[in-house]
């Protein structure tokens, strides 16, 4: 006959997970704005040609792909998606055409905006709304 024990010793374990997890993602919304934040600086930085151009443009996708790898894990699909065409648009770039450098001021906006005001899994409509303002498909039209 098998013991249970160790069963009931792996729910325990993965409850304290769950719990910690949890935990985790009450918080990210206040990682996520210094991530935001840090975007920000860095288009600051591509818009002021403060700093190299390339420079500027791989930390900002350094802070972009952060965000894609988190947001969904935490119940922010948006920041996931966000992040994900920022890293599209940015990766391997030398320079930003006008119209590269307005999708990223407004997919950092949009990033900006679902973390101010909370908007958890896809946003509704909302978030579809900050989608199409900022010139991002939908995850569904993808």
């Amino acid at each position: 006959m098998l013991a249970m024990e160790p069963l009931a010793a792996e729910e325990a374990d993965y409850a304290e997970a769950e719990a910690a997890l949890a935990a985790l993602a009450e918080q990210y919304p206040d990682y996520a704005a210094a991530d935001v934040a840090e975007m920000k600086a860095r288009l600051a930085d591509i818009d002021a040609h403060m700093a190299g151009l390339a420079a500027a443009s791989a930390a900002l996708f350094a802070v972009a792909h952060n965000v894609k790898g988190q947001g969904a894990s935490f119940g922010y699909d948006l920041m996931t998606h966000l992040g994900e065409a920022l890293c599209e648009r940015l990766r391997d770039r030398q320079d930003l055409s006008e119209a590269d450098a307005r999708f990223v001021r407004a997919a950092v906006a949009a990033c900006d905006t679902v973390i101010a005001e909370r908007l958890s899994g896809d946003g509704g409509a909302r978030g579809q709304g900050l989608l199409a303002a900022a010139g991002v498909a939908h995850p569904a039209a993808s």
